[in-house]
Order: C-alpha cells, then sequence, then structure tokens
C-alpha cells in the first residue's frame, strides 16, 4: 500500500520536496545542450548525492523501499562516474597548465587535446546507447515516483538528529583510519565521501530545518577541498597507467606532477 501523504509543512514533508526537487534537476542537467553536457554530467551526479543524503537522514523510518531507492540512485550516479572522470582529468590540466612553468607547457598542451578528444569520444559513446540520456532521465522520473511513495510521515527530528550525528561519526572513523594507513588509496576514498556527505547534510538542514544544522569543525571545508584536489591528482596518475590516453613521453611527465600534487594535497590534511 502506498504510503500516507506527507503532512504539509513538517520536517519529512521539506525533506521529500527537496529530494524531488533535486532529482528533478538532475533531469534537467543531463538535458543540457552538447557543449554544456560535461558540466550537466558533474551537476547531475551532485543532484543525485544530495537526494541520498537526504534519504540518509531519514534512514530507517522511510521504510524498506528506501534502501532499494537509495541503490538504484547510486548505480544511476555510478553509471555516470566514466563520462565525469574523463571531464575531471580535462578539468585538472586545464588547471595545471594554468600555473605550468615555461619547460613544461607545450606537454601539458598535448595532454590537454589528447584528454578532450578521449572525453569527447566517450560521451558520443554513452549518448549512442541512450539518444539524450532519455533512459536516464525515465529512471529519474521513476526514482520521483518511488521517492513519493516512502514513508516521510516517520520522519522527525529525533530521527534526523541521530542520523546526522551518526555522519559525524563516520567522518571522525574515516579520517583517523586515513590518518594511520596514508598509503591506502580507499582510505581516503571512504574520508572524501563521507565528509561529502556530512557537508551535503549540513547544507540540506540549513534549507529545510535550520535549528537542526549542527555547527561542523572549523577545517571541513579545508579538508574537503584538500580532499577534492587529491582526487583529481589520483585520477590523472592513474590515467598514466595502462589504457592511458597519453603516449609513454607524456605519462613520463605527467606522473611525477601528479604525484607532486597528490602528495602536498594529503600533507595539508595533517599539517
Amino acid at each position: 500500500m502506498p504510503s500516507a501523504k506527507p503532512r504539509a509543512d513538517s520536517l519529512g514533508k521539506r525533506l521529500a520536496d527537496f529530494a524531488n526537487a533535486q532529482l528533478a534537476q538532475a533531469a534537467d542537467c543531463l538535458s543540457q545542450p552538447d557543449q554544456d553536457r560535461h558540466e550537466g554530467i558533474h551537476e547531475a551526479r551532485k543532484c543525485l548525492r544530495r537526494t541520498r543524503s537526504a534519504l540518509a537522514l531519514g534512514g530507517n523510518a522511510l521504510g524498506p523501499h528506501a534502501v532499494r531507492l537509495d541503490r538504484d540512485l547510486q548505480r544511476l550516479c555510478r553509471g555516470l562516474s566514466r563520462l565525469r572522470d574523463a571531464h575531471a582529468v580535462v578539468e585538472t590540466l586545464d588547471r595545471l597548465l594554468a600555473e605550468a612553468a615555461p619547460a613544461t607547457i607545450p606537454h601539458l598542451q598535448s595532454a590537454l587535446a589528447l584528454a578532450r578528444t578521449q572525453r569527447d569520444r566517450q560521451l558520443a559513446q554513452a549518448l549512442s546507447s541512450d539518444p539524450q540520456f532519455h533512459g536516464r532521465c525515465l529512471r529519474l522520473q521513476r526514482a520521483r515516483q518511488q521517492l513519493a511513495q516512502l514513508d516521510w510521515n516517520g520522519v522527525d527530528e529525533l530521527v534526523v538528529t541521530r542520523a546526522f550525528r551518526r555522519s559525524e561519526r563516520r567522518v571522525r572513523k574515516a579520517r583517523k583510519r586515513a590518518g594511520r594507513h596514508p598509503e591506502r588509496p580507499l582510505a581516503w576514498h571512504a574520508y572524501r565521501k563521507r565528509l561529502r556527505r556530512l557537508r551535503q547534510q549540513q547544507h540540506l538542514l540549513n534549507q529545510v530545518e535550520p535549528a537542526l544544522c549542527q555547527p561542523l569543525e572549523k577545517e571541513t571545508k579545508q579538508h574537503a577541498v584538500a580532499l577534492g584536489q587529491a582526487q583529481d591528482y589520483a585520477l590523472l596518475l592513474r590515467r598514466c597507467g595502462q589504457r592511458s590516453p597519453f603516449p609513454a613521453a607524456l605519462r613520463a611527465v605527467l606522473r611525477p606532477i601528479a604525484r607532486q600534487g597528490l602528495q602536498h594535497s594529503r600533507a595539508e590534511l595533517y599539517s
């Protein structure tokens, strides 16, 4: 049986409205004209993560179907990750080129041209199998329907506060784990994901229920920026491995740049 319609102006209703708006925005982002499609994919993935952050605040109170919806959204987001990564490499090389030493500029220009070619080819292939991302937009439409069927009436201040505090604990644990095992990429990945989820939930609560919006630690934003930069360098470094779009001579130039940037970004977290 469908769940009861959320009570007007309840916390659950505001969370549901937020999540629904994010899914609608994701569909709009995927429908961007071709020249804006790359950034649209990036924005769509952020909308999907914000929706999942709202679902996490509701937790078990939303009922068993929320878990399935969350997994569907996760799969949709992951299905766009390859396209997003290709564009992120282009953005990273663009930033490096803007501050490069003169001797490095020709190498970075060549790498940037190759990265753009690969990015555009991957997008063309994706649009060939899913024209204008129509199939993905239909999945988002179904997700909005499923979202409306969840038990948002079961979400109250206590449920949300407990979920937010759980996110805080998960961030602290992930940060300690990354500090103990800096050689493990998965530890950094987990820390970045959990910190991103916490910041999204704080931003969400600041919009729908400011009284529940807990202040985050002062260094949280700094860590988020440093982890994002480290992610970009790690991605560039992976692009210098197997199936690289770059020839051997370019990889020899890019690897030390990526390694140095990665080490510097992670060192900032514990300086």
